[in-house]
């Protein structure tokens, strides 16, 4: 039997003592405040230490945070396990697996998909099917087989979403379990990682491409037990194999890629990265980085359109930095903080009366937007266009922390209607400087923005791309 959750503390340094220099994580921040990136926050472990880490307000260490395509890096963790349990081998074809969702007449092609390619990215699908397959039909299973493959499996690299969708429901038909349910004893326990909740579909599959919401430090511990070739706090999670194949390139992209770090090829649902490393990858800028090289892991979270020069910046200064010997220790105090993700709007104390639009067509799928103060606070109340009502507490020039079941607004367009309806934690705060500014980070996301009201109009202003948008209002 396996046994139950393990707390687990990492041990901590100064970033001195592990050979990395901390005015370089001070320039790292600074770097990337001047390129206008919203770094949200990082974590360095190196020599067995965790050695430095900070988080930017209003965002908080134990925040679980939807990490994007990170999820694509647990699922290959999943088959894994799976694979070493004996339950598939990666050469097993995808039409066995589900015989009963295949098309009647089933192409070349497509009986030729072995697991292995759905693990490389290398299914044979011209372009990613998330489109046609998770944006279309609930039975996203049998919508992805019943696609043509362009391609011979193996021949084609085409980074594809739904394709690790398949994975989690390839543990889900084996086991019978949703895949954040599988993990629990074989790898959430073991690593101390607890609260975890991971995006389903229609069908009540774990998303497996997207849709996991971890912390910071439990994406760090994904990082270490790749590190450590499939060992966690002494007891080993993975077979050292599989570490190997995950990490190694197995389906080349400099053909597709011009970006240095997405040129270097693909493993099991892992970049391959320079200076001989790998990573776990998410949308705007999530990333585990695992440096075999340097015996070291890095974990950044963000909210950029510009991911590559975080890495760019993160090479350059931190990674430059490290040491084969511990450094001297610094005298002075650097500040290695992140700046905030967003700032509450001023409040200057005016009389705040309430108000409620009507809205047109929006981003948001919203159809009602409104405000009343009580108290110090503002009630911000949003309803979405099915009809579902919520009501967010906001802090006159500080954070107030919400937490909803069911949110009808999802904080980004990016597959934003698969987000509606799902949970989120939001930081709110308002000021009453020049018109009314709400501000929102929701903190289960990497994402934040601002509404501003006037008096007969409403725009929503992003900080991750200093950009406003106007939205129409119809009505009061």
């Amino acid at each position: 039997m396996r046994s139950g959750f393990i707390p687990y503390v990492f041990e901590t340094s100064s970033p001195e003592s592990v050979g990395i220099d901390p005015a370089s994580i001070r320039d790292f921040n600074e770097r990337l405040r001047a390129e206008g990136i919203l770094c949200h926050g990082y974590m360095l472990y190196r020599h067995g230490k965790l050695a430095a880490s900070s988080v930017a307000p209003p965002y908080r260490m134990s925040d679980k945070r939807h990490v994007y395509s990170v999820s694509k890096s647990f699922t290959s963790t999943a088959i894994g396990i799976a694979v070493s349990e004996g339950l598939l081998t990666v050469e097993d074809r995808i039409i066995d697996i589900f015989p009963e969702l295949v098309p009647e007449n089933v192409s070349l092609n497509l009986a030729g998909m072995r697991v292995k390619h759905i693990l490389s990215m290398n299914t044979g699908h011209d372009t990613d099917t998330l489109g046609r397959v998770a944006l279309s039909d609930p039975d996203w299973a049998r919508r992805f087989l019943s696609l043509d493959v362009e391609h011979e499996p193996g021949t084609h690299f085409a980074y594809n979403s739904t394709a690790t969708y398949m994975l989690s429901a390839v543990i889900t038909k084996l086991t019978g379990m949703k895949l954040v349910d599988y993990f629990k004893t074989r790898l959430f326990d073991p690593l101390g990682i607890s609260g975890v909740w991971w995006e389903e579909s229609p069908d009540g599959v774990s998303d497996g491409g997207w849709g996991i919401h971890v912390s910071m430090e439990d994406m760090l511990k994904l990082g270490v037990l790749y590190l450590n070739k499939g060992v966690f706090g002494g007891r080993r999670i993975l077979p050292e194999s599989w570490v190997a194949d995950a990490s190694s390139v197995v389906s080349e992209t400099s053909d597709v890629y011009e970006t240095p770090d997405w040129k270097l090829g693909y493993g099991y649902q892992f970049w391959g990265c320079r200076h001989g490393g790998f990573r776990a990858d998410g949308a705007y800028g999530q990333f585990s980085i695992v440096m075999p090289e340097k015996d070291a892991v890095a974990v950044i979270t963000a909210e950029t359109g510009m991911a590559q020069r975080i890495l760019d910046i993160f090479w350059d200064t931190i990674y430059a930095s490290m040491s084969d010997r511990p450094l001297p220790e610094r005298s002075c105090v650097i500040d290695t903080a992140c700046a905030p993700a967003l700032v509450p709007p001023v409040i200057r104390g005016s009389d705040i009366a309430p108000v409620m639009y009507r809205l047109g067509e929006n981003q948001f799928r919203l159809s009602a937007i409104g405000y009343e103060k009580v108290g110090s606070e503002l009630i911000l109340t949003i309803v979405g266009t099915s009809g579902q009502k919520i009501e967010i507490v906001c802090g006159a020039g500080k954070w107030e922390y919400n937490h909803f079941d069911s949110c009808p607004m999802a904080p980004t367009g990016f597959v934003g209607h698969l987000a509606c309806g799902i949970r989120a934690d939001i930081a709110a705060a308002y000021g009453d400087d020049d018109g009314i500014s709400v501000a929102l980070q929701f903190v289960s996301t990497p994402h934040g923005l601002v509404f501003r009201f006037g008096k007969d109009s409403l725009s929503v202003y992003y900080p991750a791309d200093d950009r406003s948008v106007e939205i129409g209002i119809i009505g009061g």
